[in-house]
């Protein structure tokens, strides 16, 4: 999410997708930022959002594909043939080696990288990165997310004994392969994320916001990897005008009943 205030009505996307592996940037304003936001609402989401949108270097340069940009369902690609074979550290892994496999890997993956366990669970984290990332990506992405962790409960004043109130939640809305060959390809996932602390004493409040993620993905050890994560404002949509924001305890037990969302595939 930008540092400014959202405007209303549907944005469109505004960075420009990564195609190679090894040349994705992240934007200044999309880093960890310290007092840099006057607003403690945006400064939080904006440091949850560069958790997710850092990303790893990879030196492969990707091949040449034409792009297909077809939205699919929230299913990730999973359809058949797409689905996951096992699961690693919590992870589903095991993809066949194809678009839509690519597709729900990539789903699957930023899924696992939005949940509480991932910011207050540095072993867990190492984790799921082992898992996901690519050999040679992993040990940036580790030191990023570890800081980026680390600040982000700082700014939401969450500690060893309040974790467990922590909501963070994530959910595809659809993908688009923008490239594939059976090594690389190249997928964008549009995501609803919903992150905070439902307290009334928390210095931000359960919100919402939509992102698209570009996630460059290789072919590596019998299973797609993750190379590279970028990161744009996702299409938003507004608010109905007859919904109101629920109240805290509505919240924390709707946090309490509802199972995180699934993995795709």
């Amino acid at each position: 999410m930008a540092g400014n205030q959202k405007q209303t009505g549907t944005r469109s996307l505004t960075n420009k997708a990564v195609e190679t592996p090894g040349t994705a940037t992240v934007p200044p304003w999309r880093r960890v930022k310290v007092g840099a936001i006057i607003f403690g609402l945006v400064l939080a989401l904006g440091m949850a959002l560069t958790l997710f949108g850092g990303g790893g270097k990879d030196d492969t340069a990707a091949p040449e594909t034409p792009a297909d940009s077809t939205l699919t369902s929230q299913a990730g690609g999973s359809g058949p043939g797409a689905k996951a074979s096992s699961v690693k550290s919590g992870v589903p892994v095991g993809y066949p080696r194809t678009k839509d496999g690519a597709a729900a890997a990539a789903v699957n993956y930023q899924v696992a990288r939005s949940s509480p366990a991932y910011f207050t669970d540095k072993a867990l984290r190492h984790q799921i990165l082992k898992t996901v990332m690519t050999s040679t990506a992993l040990a940036n992405q580790q030191a990023q997310d570890d800081q980026t962790a680390k600040s982000l409960m700082a700014s939401l004043g969450v500690t060893a004994k309040t974790a467990p109130d922590m909501v963070m939640r994530a959910a595809s809305l659809g993908t688009s392969v923008r490239s594939y060959s059976s090594d690389t390809a190249t997928v964008r996932v549009w995501m609803s994320e919903v992150v905070g602390v439902p307290t009334d004493q928390s210095k931000m409040p359960v919100s919402g916001t939509y992102s698209t993620y570009t996630l460059i993905l290789q072919w590596e050890d019998s299973d797609w990897k993750v190379a590279t994560i970028d990161l744009a404002d996702g299409p938003t949509p507004l608010v109905a005008q007859d919904q109101s924001a629920s109240s805290t305890d509505e919240i924390r037990l709707a946090d309490k009943e509802f199972e995180a969302p699934r993995y795709a595939g």
